[in-house]
């Protein structure tokens, strides 16, 4: 049995609660309306599909429970923290406060302490047990998804969960990269890979869209940075300084700057995975199908109106 138990992702009194207008109606008929619209038009389907309202619902019930998180890459904002917490990431608390500051990022929270660190994001160095793990924005950069899954299934008591935050391709930068595929995740793993291949760099860097998630939602997906006199305006953009894509330049520079950090033995950053709610539920079922992992969806909330992230709940039986 699962450590926490909040209502499943389409919670019937919720959305009845938030659209008053059909209570006149039987359970049918909401569950219906719920199947035909609110994943179209993101409604909220229960109480945790945003983030903040997930962070404060967790924080209460680490603190309440006193239980044991491992929260992964917290960078300069940690989702949770307490005494029960720890952290892992790919460098010391020194470097990521250097980094968030070349990044200008606006928060001064990075951990003070950084308890299990790996410059690949090899989670082998944790060698304690959790009961939930936490990740936001991380999983989409591993460069083997079932491997990934199978150390945290490695670092979970029974009856814990893996609670993810995951960018939704159509509402993010990633809008025109192509979808992951389960044979994507099968050959990463068949072929061990240990970091992000070339075209998913280039993916991450050159054909991306904006990544403001109201003008997705309107239909406004811009141009793909590559087909762009000038690149988006956004940190990751300024941090790799690109400039025009007039001439292409950028994209030599780019390879280049892929085979100088493979030839170094250095982790590259992508996005090595693009998913949606509906084709990332598949994916985890599937690999669970084929015990490829032991970690079955336990939640999986669809994005709501206006965001560009979805939330997922597997859990360790």
């Amino acid at each position: 049995m699962a450590i926490l138990n909040p209502p499943p992702s389409f919670d019937l009194n919720y959305y009845r609660a938030t659209h008053p207008e059909l209570n006149i109606f039987g359970d049918n008929v909401v569950a219906e309306h719920c199947r035909r619209f609110a994943v179209e038009r993101g409604h909220s389907t229960c109480f945790y599909d945003r983030s903040e309202v997930l962070k404060k619902f967790l924080q209460e019930a680490v603190d309440k429970y006193r239980l044991h998180v491992l929260e992964l890459s917290p960078w300069d904002n940690p989702f949770l923290v307490g005494e029960t917490v720890k952290y892992f990431a790919v460098t010391d608390s020194e470097t990521l406060k250097k980094t968030a500051i070349e990044a200008f990022r606006p928060f001064a929270n990075t951990p003070e302490k950084i308890h299990f660190i790996s410059p690949t994001g090899d989670l082998s160095v944790v060698n304690e047990t959790f009961d939930i793990v936490f990740s936001s924005h991380v999983v989409e950069h591993t460069p083997d998804l079932i491997r990934h899954f199978q150390a945290v299934s490695r670092i979970l008591n029974s009856g814990g969960l893996y609670i993810l935050i995951i960018p939704d391709k159509r509402f993010c930068c990633d809008h025109f990269n192509a979808d992951t595929t389960i044979a994507d995740v099968i050959d990463a793993f068949v072929n061990e890979r240990k970091n992000a291949r070339l075209a998913d760099f280039i993916s991450s860097c050159f054909t991306r869209a904006h990544n403001y998630a109201f003008p997705h939602w309107f239909g406004d997906h811009g141009e793909r940075c590559g087909l762009r006199k000038e690149p988006p305006d956004d940190s990751l953009v300024k941090l790799l300084g690109e400039g025009s894509h007039e001439d292409g330049k950028t994209l030599l520079r780019l390879i280049e700057k892929y085979n100088d950090s493979l030839k170094r033995g250095e982790y590259i950053d992508a996005h090595n995975w693009r998913f949606t709610p509906d084709s990332f539920g598949y994916i985890v079922n599937m690999l669970n199908k084929l015990n490829f992992i032991d970690l079955p969806l336990y939640r999986l909330c669809h994005t709501v109106w206006g965001r560009f992230e979805f939330v997922a709940m597997l859990e360790r039986r």
